[in-house]
């Protein structure tokens, strides 16, 4: 049963629909075919949101460099989506808006964005699939010209190339948010032939990994399976608990060199980790995004939630065992394969809730559940070809 504040939410969006989508006949609109003949020469896309977003967006960046290899592409992300798109070779300029610091009044975000417009792009795209109308009023603001959108919630009246993505008031096509982008600009006659998310490390990110990896006692070559046990919302995390007694099984049975990654602001998840292994891990803690990205590159295996650094595994073509709790499944899955995902479908998922008081589909999510994924993967893998792998506790 919905609640009070679901309804009133629903009410708004479909008022706002009906109410912007109405000015729609004031508005004149293009297609692919009218840019057949534009020289496309500067190109912005709008990618605001979090890490698994822009991971998922990075097939986009190679297919309009292969449409128009003489164009400069600009990237407009926040300080910590970043890092995500760093020595992308598809990727010409990365503009920086961080909201919370440098343009935290009025003032400096409007010389900001005026900036911005003053650069005259040809065409602006916003991949955003959701009601928030932030970015597509940065997209009118600063697209003279042509400027792609979804249809969603009445957002398609800022842009003047629209796709109707069908996912309002609810998705009744369940496609992959890879998918969804690559839709998006195939309306300018774009045709995305690598879909693979993608990253790229330079060779000294790579070797400053190797050190760091030599510095806790491990070698490149070692099998190390790496655990994450932070999302970027509480009731997307699996029990750290149980994280821990998979990481005591596996140093146990395999005697496997098992790694622990968490960010900055992760010092709680940690230590809470820590207070309930018999095995410890070795550390890896307060790295930056990109020293996180080069090390999970050396990881056979890697353990987490469906969160950012999962997204980034599947940019790395890093194998990986996830949990899912409240997140729409057919849009988040990890793309690609050598995926398992450990989901159970209850009453009120996908509910998309940030915090949850009974936390029950990610409860149901047993160790023995997680342990057994795990141990589908060795076998698959072939990660440990010298043991005879069978699942116990």
């Amino acid at each position: 049963m919905k609640s009070r504040n679901e309804i009133i939410g629903r009410l708004y969006l479909r008022l706002r629909n009906i109410a912007l989508r109405s000015l729609l006949l004031f508005t004149k609109a293009y297609s692919s075919e009218d840019l057949s003949g534009v020289d496309i020469r500067e190109i912005l896309v709008i990618k605001l949101d979090r890490i698994g977003d822009m991971v998922m967006a990075t097939p986009i960046f190679r297919a309009l460099k292969e449409k128009w290899p003489n164009a400069q592409i600009s990237v407009l992300a926040n300080p910590i989506n970043k890092n995500v798109i760093i020595n992308n070779p598809f990727i010409n300029c990365i503009l920086v808006y961080d909201r919370e610091n440098k343009y935290k009044s009025f003032n400096s975000r409007l010389i900001f964005f005026r900036d911005i417009r003053g650069r005259e792009f040809d065409l602006v795209i916003d991949p955003y699939l959701d009601y928030e109308l932030k970015t597509s009023f940065i997209t009118r603001f600063v697209g003279n010209k042509f400027r792609l959108g979804f249809e969603f919630a009445g957002r398609e009246i800022f842009y003047n190339i629209r796709h109707p993505a069908k996912a309002f008031p609810v998705f009744t096509e369940e496609k992959h948010t890879v998918d969804f982008y690559s839709d998006l600009i195939s309306c300018l006659g774009v045709k995305a032939d690598r879909q693979q998310p993608e990253i790229f490390l330079t060779s000294d990110e790579k070797e400053a990994a190797c050190q760091l990896l030599k510095s806790k006692g491990l070698w490149p070559e070692d099998k190390i399976i790496g655990i994450h046990p932070g999302a970027h919302y509480e009731s997307q995390r699996w029990p750290v608990k149980r994280f821990a007694a998979v990481s005591d099984y596996l140093k146990t049975r395999y005697n496997v060199n098992v790694i622990l990654c968490t960010g900055p602001e992760e010092n709680h998840l940690l230590s809470e980790f820590i207070n309930y292994t018999d095995e410890s891990p070795i550390v890896f803690e307060n790295m930056d995004q990109r020293q996180f990205m080069s090390v999970l590159s050396y990881c056979k295996l890697f353990l987490c939630n469906n969160s950012g650094p999962l997204h980034i595994a599947t940019a790395l073509n890093i194998p990986t065992v996830s949990t899912m709790g409240p997140t729409i499944p057919f849009l988040w899955w990890p793309y690609g394969k050598d995926h398992i995902v450990l989901r159970k479908d209850v009453d009120c998922s996908p509910c998309k809730h940030g915090i949850c008081k009974t936390h029950e589909c990610m409860e149901l999510i047993t160790t023995e559940d997680f342990i057994e994924a795990v141990e589908r993967q060795i076998r698959v893998l072939d990660i440990f070809p010298s043991s005879k792998s069978s699942f116990r506790v």
